[in-house]
């Protein structure tokens, strides 16, 4: 068996890309999603390196890189994420992954992106990169609220006679703690229906400049639209804060049959504060069971996540990044940079 990493020609390889793709993460109608996450992306294409076996003649496995735009600093950048990252089974050793995964530093040691990083979920996705001699630079934790007690009271003691009466005790008082903890420091929030504007791009900026040294995704009102409404798999509701009619802040909510994951909120601390407790009040409207959130570990909303009753619940995964020679290598190395990165950052 011999082993050779090829660059992917998106056009001419298009049909077997998919087809590996859907055959080995089977979650995601990749036909479906192929051409706007990998063509449509304002950031740029996608890159993509197939693993073939020369002698069997086949694909063993496939790595992405999707470009981003990020904040390093108060200096915009384009960085990449790695996804949509498969070997097939016949190949699940280390070597056909580790020659993947050196592929997709190809661009930053081409001076094309400042760093790329990589989201794996589980200790086993972290092996490739022990062998790559790479440490994680931060976790992710998932936050929970739960807002309702229907799912959890079943799956303990199942349907009774009597589960009905617990259920309705559990929810009220849920339903109580939701109508405890209300502030909205005299902000207008509505739903936001229509495509993002250049007042997105303009509070991002903003935002930026006051933030601590950091690194997170910029949110052009390009990205947002080509994030959140232009994606062909997942609606979702926005909601926007306003003070004396100026745009302060804003949330994304993507919503389940049960439950609903806060994907991204923009704001200072206050203005998150009021923006989570609408969520919840909308959530709560939806029915949802339970809402989360996903932070990064050094992130500046946690406490404000503790404080709306999110509590941790699981690692969701790890990021762990490659910056080889760039300019921002010392900054990623030294730890200088807080990674501020929410669930829009960790989804390809």
């Amino acid at each position: 068996m011999a082993i050779v990493v090829r660059r992917v020609r998106l056009d001419s390889d298009q049909e077997d890309l998919i087809g590996f793709l859907q055959a080995n993460l089977h979650s995601i109608p990749h036909g479906r999603r192929f051409r706007w996450v990998y063509h449509e992306n304002p950031d740029g294409r996608a890159w993509s390196w197939f693993a073939c076996d020369t002698t069997a003649r086949r694909i063993a496995g496939v790595a992405s890189l999707f470009p981003r735009s990020m904040w390093v600093g108060s200096s915009p950048r384009t960085c990449g994420q790695v996804g949509d990252f498969a070997i097939d089974a016949r190949y699940r050793s280390l070597g056909p992954a580790v020659l993947l995964q050196r592929a997709t530093f190809e661009p930053v040691d081409e001076g094309i992106l400042s760093f790329c990083y990589d989201c794996p979920p589980h200790g086993a996705g972290m092996s490739t990169f022990r062998r790559l001699g790479m440490k994680a630079n931060c976790a992710m934790w998932r936050y929970a609220r739960p807002l309702r007690v229907d799912r959890q009271v079943e799956k303990r003691i199942g349907r009774r006679f009597w589960t009905g009466p617990v259920v309705a005790a559990g929810n009220l008082l849920l339903r109580v703690r939701l109508l405890a903890g209300h502030s909205s420091y005299g902000l207008e929030i509505v739903e936001h229906t229509g495509r993002f504007d250049e007042e997105f791009s303009k509070l991002d900026e903003k935002l930026a400049m006051k933030a601590h040294p950091s690194i997170r995704g910029r949110r052009q009102a390009a990205i947002l639209n080509w994030r959140y409404r232009d994606d062909p798999l997942q609606d979702y509701c926005v909601l926007t804060a306003r003070a004396a009619g100026e745009l302060v802040g804003f949330l994304v909510i993507s919503k389940g049959a049960q439950d609903a994951t806060i994907t991204d909120v923009r704001g200072l601390p206050e203005v998150a504060e009021s923006l989570l407790e609408a969520a919840v009040q909308y959530c709560n409207r939806c029915s949802i069971q339970t809402v989360c959130a996903v932070l990064s570990d050094e992130n500046e909303l946690a406490h404000t996540l503790r404080e709306a009753a999110f509590r941790v619940r699981s690692t969701s995964c790890h990021i762990v990044a490659y910056s080889g020679h760039s300019t921002v290598e010392p900054e990623l190395s030294s730890g200088a940079l807080h990674w501020q990165f929410q669930k829009s950052e960790i989804v390809a």
